[in-house]
């Protein structure tokens, strides 16, 4: 009884004595420095080409841009000029005789329209009380809703007049940002056109009017920039507008793909060294961007500076590369 457990005994201890000595060869093989052939591995990988294209930290003026969605529409009435649109009505239902404008005609102010008689007299002479419906602006006839011997109502527009030199892009702006627009900002207006001719009719123009009330269903702003004369565009079309809310002159900037982060999100570029055989990866502080242009901010950062600009993603801290473009 005495010599089995002696032999339990013996048999725990050499249990323990393995387990403690694998323990330990775990340790050190985890806490010893890497094999030389991990070391050259290591080396190799550092010392890799990375292929890159390179350009360099531009100075330039960038701008910030408010962007909207809207319709051309005819230019509303403003102190200065009555409204670019009219709408010709009756004063009382009356038989029309005659009309003297097909759509499409452009007509002077104070130009007939149409000549029509009071439904009361219509049982008189031919010419008793005719009286002639005139334009009150000059402008380009865009529907004609009368026509001889038909009864116009006060309630129902008969002809529709436009002045089409005098449109606006009337746009919806976010009402969060509208407090950053005013009349007289300048704005760029993008409208789609026959893709034979270019895709897009693209122009600069100014801001004429900011609503002072949002639309409370949709919380947006209406704003109003001029359309140019002669733009060749109509009511109705659907466009874009971009318009310029700030402005940092003289700034440094790096193209945007220059930009890269790493896992904590801090952003970075790669700084070129003079032999351009190296990248340096600096943490930046981005800016105002302006289409593929972002404004850059660093310690030490110059213009003409050579820059990562293609392939930074690939970049460690210091890495060897290699220049596609020369």
């Amino acid at each position: 009884m005495e010599s089995t457990r002696i032999v339990s005994a013996a048999l725990k201890l050499w249990v323990l004595l393995i387990l403690g000595g694998a323990l330990y060869f775990l340790w050190r093989e985890r806490a010893a420095p890497p094999l030389a052939s991990s070391i050259e591995a290591a080396d190799q990988i550092k010392h890799t080409d990375i292929e890159v294209r390179i350009g360099t930290i531009r100075k330039m003026t960038l701008h910030g841009y408010v962007v909207g969605f809207g319709t051309v529409e005819p230019a509303p009435a403003t102190g200065d000029a009555a409204a670019a649109e009219a709408r010709v009505t009756v004063d009382w239902p009356a038989a029309v005789w005659q009309v003297r404008c097909v759509e499409g005609q452009h007509v002077d102010k104070g130009q007939t329209l149409f000549v029509a008689k009071p439904a009361r007299l219509i049982g008189g002479t031919s010419e008793a009380g005719e009286e002639s419906v005139t334009s009150p602006i000059g402008g380009t006839v865009v529907a004609i809703n009368v026509h001889p011997g038909e009864v116009a109502l006060p309630t129902t527009t008969a002809v529709q007049v436009v002045d089409l030199d005098r449109l606006v892009m009337a746009a919806g702006i976010p009402a969060w940002q509208a407090q950053t627009i005013s009349a007289g900002q300048t704005a760029e207006i993008e409208i789609p056109a026959d893709p034979a001719a270019g895709g897009i009719v693209k122009f600069e123009s100014k801001v004429q009017r900011v609503d002072g009330a949002a639309d409370a269903k949709t919380n947006l702003v209406s704003v109003d920039i001029t359309i140019p004369a002669g733009r060749a565009v109509r009511p109705g079309q659907f466009g874009r507008v971009s318009i310029i809310s700030k402005e940092q002159a003289d700034c440094l900037v790096a193209p945007a793909d220059a930009i890269v982060r790493d896992a904590l999100d801090r952003p970075y570029i790669g700084v070129v060294s003079e032999d351009r055989k190296q990248a340096i990866l600096k943490p930046v502080q981005p800016g105002l961007r302006d289409g593929d242009w972002v404004q850059v901010t660093a310690e030490g950062l110059q213009p003409d500076q050579t820059i990562v600009v293609g392939g930074a993603y690939g970049l460690l801290f210091r890495s060897d590369i290699r220049v596609l473009n020369h």
